[in-house]
């Protein structure tokens, strides 16, 4: 008989997107790996209004949220800092994707940390690492968040 405790839980990660080609591409990663891939909620929809980030988090309980920065960047970088600084995001981890680092960049005045996502299968590798590198921070700081 298997008991629970032998089963590994998946991880589950919040995915913030624009680009429904991403969205479905990450997420294809993510499921067959040990991730549970958390997509309905769009980048936009949060800027808008239209879905609260504190209430969409606190139901989802992800481990780890992935954002992706599309243009207008000077725009979207304030609204991700403004999440990023929410309470909402204590004790997960984070990963910030974009499709032009090169323009984020420099949009920024800065290194962002992103990943650039063009569809090459080394862009998802390098994000299934930063994935498992944002939940080892985490995990070290705290235990995951309750109910995950």
């Amino acid at each position: 008989m298997i008991t629970t405790e032998s089963i590994p839980a998946r991880q589950v990660v919040a995915l913030f997107n624009s680009s429904d080609d991403t969205v479905d591409m990450v997420q294809r990663m993510l499921s067959a790996s040990d991730f549970e891939c958390l997509v309905g909620c769009r980048f936009a929809d949060l800027k808008k209004g239209l879905v609260d980030f504190s209430e969409y988090v606190a139901k989802t309980n992800p481990e780890v949220v992935i954002f992706d920065i599309t243009p207008p960047y000077v725009e979207n970088w304030a609204f991700y800092n403004t999440l990023c600084r929410s309470q909402a995001m204590a004790g997960r981890g984070l990963v910030l994707t974009t499709t032009n680092k090169d323009r984020l960049d420099e949009a920024v005045g800065g290194n962002s940390q992103a990943f650039e996502v063009v569809g090459k299968p080394y862009d998802l590798t390098a994000i299934k690492g930063a994935i498992h590198a944002a939940l080892r921070r985490v995990r070290a700081v705290q235990p995951p968040p309750a109910g995950g």
